[in-house]
């Protein structure tokens, strides 16, 4: 009787543990993000996917070229799809790596679930030509300090989309979007 009472106590103790666990490492990943919303607003002028975060808004992309207009692709109408793309892949828990790769044969920008790993939703579609690496990385680093989260893996960017918000500076001027996700 006395053993079956230290094993169920040993069992309840290790349950415990386990479930304080999980709950304090769900809840620091949580807060790690801290992204309310992302939105298509204006950054300097011009149409941008903003996070919207506890920080304040941060802009992920400022869509600047017209290089996709002669296919009905304006930055703006790039901006409002592109971020409701972000949107559902976030609230999906999806979007945890950006990356480049191919999909219907074309180079794009995409996110991963994990570095290193394959294309698993598509963000958008690159100009022919364009070298992927170069346009991630401009697209991104250049709002994140010199330690940011680019991670290099077999010749593919890889971007930590919860260290790079965290990272990323603030907009010094409110995002002109209403604060309604794009969905």
């Amino acid at each position: 009787m006395e053993k079956h009472k230290l094993w169920r106590a040993i069992f309840v103790a290790g349950w415990s543990a386990f479930a304080v666990s999980a709950i304090g490492t769900y809840a620091s990943a949580q807060t790690a993000l801290q992204t309310r919303a992302f939105v298509c607003g204006k950054s300097n002028g011009v149409p941008a996917t903003i996070a919207q975060t506890n920080r304040g808004d941060v802009a992920v992309i400022r869509w600047t070229s017209d290089r996709f207009r002669d296919a009905g692709y304006s930055p703006e109408r790039r901006c409002i799809e592109v971020s409701a793309r972000f949107q559902q892949y976030f609230r999906n828990q999806k979007l945890n790596y950006l990356t480049t790769g191919m999909m219907n044969n074309q180079q794009v920008v995409c996110v991963a679930d994990r570095e290193g790993g394959n294309c698993s939703g598509l963000l958008f579609t690159l100009k022919g030509g364009s070298d992927p690496t170069q346009v991630l990385n401009s697209l991104l680093a250049v709002r994140v300090r010199a330690s940011g989260p680019l991670n290099e893996s077999t010749s593919r960017v890889y971007i930590d989309m919860s260290e790079y918000l965290e990272q990323a500076a603030v907009e010094s001027e409110p995002n002109s979007q209403s604060d309604s996700p794009v969905w």
